[in-house]
């Protein structure tokens, strides 16, 4: 099960990220919502494989 401050550090990973691609790509007026959605897909992913495996070690 996955603590609820590993939550909130998921929503900031993916939220800081999404925000980071947008300002990228909003530089050259070529913002596409699907880029957008497909890197916040992305760093979810990551995140949710980095808390499993921590919290997979401490079980």
């Amino acid at each position: 099960m996955v603590d609820a401050k590993y939550i909130g550090l998921i929503i900031l990973a993916v939220f800081s990220g999404s925000m980071l691609v947008y300002t990228w790509l909003s530089l050259y007026n070529r913002f596409d919502p699907s880029v957008m959605f497909y890197a916040a897909l992305l760093i979810f992913s990551f995140s949710l494989m980095l808390v499993r495996g921590k919290t997979s070690e401490t079980n």
